[in-house]
């Protein structure tokens, strides 16, 4: 019996053995295209075609893991702390987590609400999992974190429904009145999933509008996966808001975090949330199912990020006070290689228009009148900003991501992670993309706002201004 096969299987060529039927809802897996494009980018980098790719598609931090960190794991793996953990995580680890979340969101939080995870992803698998079933909906920002949407689909066969962003001139916004329509229209929500600060735009969702979507939830009454994972990398002397601190709200979210983007740490895998107790319990089910428990020296080490720990007689102390200033100082970089990368691509307007950087590392410029261009059209055949992507890489040594890898919300525009070196990548690749920019403008006719010969100067005076 012939089967319709998903998309990665058959772009390269794989056949299921003679006889063996797979999942038909694989063909609504999704991916994170980062990790595919990598590999590209590993690609043109190794064949010397370019003497740098300049790197503004990775969702990894610059910055490398502060050493009080390390040390810690140092530690704890000379004191042979490599038996199974806790498969929620250490009482004393919660502890120190909840005691900071009770710090900082002004709400009580128990351990009993902590459960530790391998990396974020598995809250969002789980959530979904506890949740859903079968033809019930979920609901998530578009463009947004494409595992959202892809096991969103895949759980509810293909019953996530795209809460778009309404665009104008570059700006974005989630209007809380298409969301409610979305709720109007649909029966069977079970989920809606947040982030913020945002990937892929970086927009923080402010306090007045997380407090509308929780008189949404009182009303209708459906979970809410709020994702804040980046929730001190935020610029301008914003504060984040977290939905847990709306009255009545702890009941019905998942608050997913971790410590990736914050401390640098992304290849350690190490995430937690903060939950109602049912959802604990079922999520502790899960873990013992599917990978038992985070190592025993990554929980030692999450539990010293927020206080001491003394574990089997060993004794660990906190490094919240040694990390704080080296942080710190990332978050400052973070906000001045984002408002540089913003200033530089308003050279461009109206050709590229940038939205405002507010948080986490990334911009989101519409780069739809850059599409359009004759000589983009016509004479590199370029029909979307995927293909435009690819041409950057692969022609211009500069790594980017489309936009649609978010979701069709993000259709025109391309995703800028500033999260790498800044003297390495940040400030010689965006004179690279400015320069290849007007190039296109020009050889399709039309007056580029700034000439190739200007474009060191201005953006020089751009990095004065954020770096000098």
């Amino acid at each position: 019996m012939s089967q319709e096969l998903p998309k990665f299987l058959k772009e390269k060529n794989l056949i299921p053995s003679e006889g063996i039927e797979i999942n038909p809802d694989l063909v609504l897996l999704g991916t994170e295209t980062a990790f595919d494009f990598g590999v590209l980018v590993s690609e043109v980098e190794k064949s010397g075609k370019f003497p740098q790719i300049f790197k503004f598609h990775v969702g990894d931090t610059g910055p490398k893991t502060p050493q009080p960190i390390i040390d810690v794991a140092i530690k704890a793996l000379q004191d042979k702390q490599t038996k199974y953990g806790h498969f929620a995580g250490y009482p004393q680890v919660r502890e120190n987590i909840a005691k900071h979340w009770t710090e900082t969101r002004g709400i009580e939080i128990k351990k009993e609400n902590v459960m530790l995870q391998p990396g974020g992803k598995p809250a969002i698998e789980m959530a979904i999992q506890a949740l859903v079933k079968p033809g019930d909906k979920v609901i998530g920002t578009s463009p947004g974190y494409p595992i959202y949407e892809s096991l969103g689909r895949f759980y509810s066969q293909d019953n996530f429904i795209p809460w778009f962003v309404r665009k104008d001139d570059g700006g974005f916004e989630f209007k809380v009145e298409d969301f409610e329509k979305i709720l109007e229209e649909n029966t069977g929500v079970k989920l809606l999933v947040v982030n913020t600060p945002q990937n892929p735009t970086g927009m923080v969702f402010g306090k007045d509008m997380l407090e509308r979507i929780a008189q949404l939830v009182k009303k209708y009454k459906f979970m809410v996966l709020f994702d804040d994972i980046y929730d001190r990398i935020i610029f301008d002397g914003r504060e984040h808001f977290s939905f847990l601190s709306i009255p009545g709200m702890q009941d019905y979210t998942i608050n997913l975090n971790g410590f990736s983007k914050n401390f640098a740490m992304t290849g350690w895998r190490m995430g937690f949330i903060i939950a109602p107790e049912w959802v604990i319990e079922i999520f502790g089910k899960f873990a013992i199912n599917k990978y038992t428990c985070v190592t025993r020296f990554n929980q030692i080490v999450a539990g010293t990020i927020f206080g001491d720990v003394e574990l089997d007689g060993f004794k660990y102390e906190s490094v919240a006070e040694k990390i704080k200033p080296i942080i710190e100082a990332d978050f400052v970089e973070y906000e001045k290689k984002g408002k540089f990368v913003e200033n530089c691509f308003k050279l461009l307007q109206p050709y590229v228009v940038p939205n405002e950087a507010q948080g986490a590392f990334y911009l989101f410029p519409n780069f739809e009148k850059v599409l359009e261009l004759s000589y983009v059209k016509n004479d590199l055949n370029l029909k979307n900003e995927k293909e435009f992507s690819k041409w950057l890489l692969t022609d211009r040594g500069v790594a980017t991501l489309a936009g649609r890898d978010f979701g069709d919300g993000g259709i025109g525009y391309i995703r800028f992670s500033y999260a790498e070196d800044r003297e390495k990548h940040i400030i010689p690749g965006m004179k690279h993309v400015l320069k290849t920019v007007i190039e296109l403008i020009e050889k399709s006719g039309e007056t580029s706002p700034l000439k190739v010969e200007e474009v060191d100067d201005r953006v020089g005076e751009i990095e004065k201004k954020y770096f000098i």
